[in-house]
């Protein structure tokens, strides 16, 4: 079955289901289907980067809930819906769209737009972020609306009331990673180390994500001052984009970071990577993920950070443990002393590191690879064309 799909991303600057869409679009289109993807007209640098790769890009009003006890937003958010829907209807009948995917819980908007419109609909729940209040309320629409659901890990699932009961229609997925350009390659390392300023034997820790208090910087800056504390040659890199409504955000991390013995831009680095993640992060020995509970499902660049080789030490949030296996340690959320421990333990051992290191790549390759998550596409889609076919038969 192949046709023409509609992803709608409620956020405008790059992130997880933004990268899902630039890794599978063209590891989709093979098999047959054509993807455009819808996100909102604000501020942001997703649409640059989407359409810089080729990838047919419609901005649009599209609110979005947002976790604030502002009134005035999800008035807004309520006012403008039934237009957005709309508007969603009627890019789905002006591209002949066959299905609607949704990438997060929280915003039916193309769920609704594609039933009416009696195209396939498949709702993906990416994450854990939405409080368990929200996701019992809003489950039900999930079940009801979605001819499959995708959920990024079985424990991600399990989170969702409902989603563990849907039979073939519920398909586990990790995000896509494209194996190929995420390797090991020494002349890239030195380069990125040169650029980011890092010495040759320097332990370096590193991180990637949007600078965003769900990734909790704050305990992955408290550790690094307790790591450097034992280690102090070592060198700590956060690499992630910028938002413009948290313009204290970065200046507050390097303070903090200060205050506990780490030299701005010095000891502790951040650095928009823009697209160059892949080139960038090869500076690093070794991958830190400090989320905080209920925030991530499971996150691109852990995928992307074992693909290069770098064992992880991640704090045990969403799916995360499903997905690092043998390529790293787990640590409890919101614990700096524990990661820095962690961490400490890979430092010191350069041959179990080394050792962890090839696991973990070996392991990216078998479940974050680009034919995994497309082949769970495909059945996702499979499932929910034959739903809405039998749908519009009945």
């Amino acid at each position: 079955m192949a046709g023409r799909c509609l992803f709608v991303i409620h956020y405008p600057v790059f992130g997880g289901p933004h990268n899902q869409a630039l890794r599978l679009v063209p590891a989709l289109r093979p098999l047959g289907w054509e993807t455009v993807v819808l996100i909102p007209d604000e501020p942001g640098n997703a649409a640059d980067r989407l359409r810089a790769a080729g990838i047919e890009t419609i901005q649009a009003p599209l609110g979005r809930l947002r976790a604030s006890a502002d009134p005035r937003l999800h008035l807004r958010f309520a006012g403008g819906f039934p237009g957005q829907v709309r508007h969603i209807r009627s890019l789905v009948r002006e591209l002949e769209i066959d299905l609607v995917m949704l990438g997060g819980l929280v915003n039916p908007h193309g769920a609704i737009a594609g039933r009416l419109e009696r195209a396939a609909v498949v709702w993906q729940i990416l994450d854990t972020l939405p409080p368990p209040a929200l996701r019992r309320a809003v489950m039900p629409l999930v079940t009801r609306l979605a001819d499959s659901v995708m959920c990024t890990g079985e424990t991600v699932a399990a989170a969702h009331p409902g989603a563990m009961g849907l039979g073939e229609r519920l398909v586990l997925f990790f995000p896509p990673v494209d194996v190929s350009l995420f390797r090991p390659d020494p002349a890239v390392r030195s380069r990125a180390r040169e650029e980011l300023g890092l010495g040759a034997d320097e332990p370096v820790v590193g991180t990637v994500g949007n600078l965003t208090p769900m990734k909790d910087h704050a305990t992955l800056v408290r550790a690094a001052g307790a790591l450097h504390r034992m280690h102090p040659s070592t060198r700590f890199v956060i690499l992630g984009s910028s938002y413009e409504h948290r313009p204290g955000y970065v200046d507050g991390l390097l303070r903090e970071g200060e205050q506990l013995g780490l030299e701005p831009h010095r000891d502790l680095i951040l650095r928009d990577p823009g697209d160059r993640v892949a080139e960038l992060a090869q500076a690093f020995d070794l991958f830190w993920l400090s989320s905080r509970p209920h925030s991530e499902g499971l996150p691109t660049v852990l995928g992307e950070a074992m693909a290069l080789g770098l064992p992880v030490v991640a704090t045990r949030v969403g799916s995360v443990a499903e997905a690092v296996g043998g390529g790293g340690l787990l640590v409890p959320p919101g614990d700096p002393q524990a990661l820095a421990g962690a961490a400490a333990q890979l430092i010191e051992d350069r041959s179990g590191r080394a050792a962890t290191g090839e696991e973990a790549r070996r392991w990216a390759g078998e479940k974050f690879g680009l034919e995994a998550s497309a082949a769970a596409h495909i059945r996702a889609f499979d499932i929910a064309c034959e739903r809405a076919s039998l749908r519009a038969r009945s």
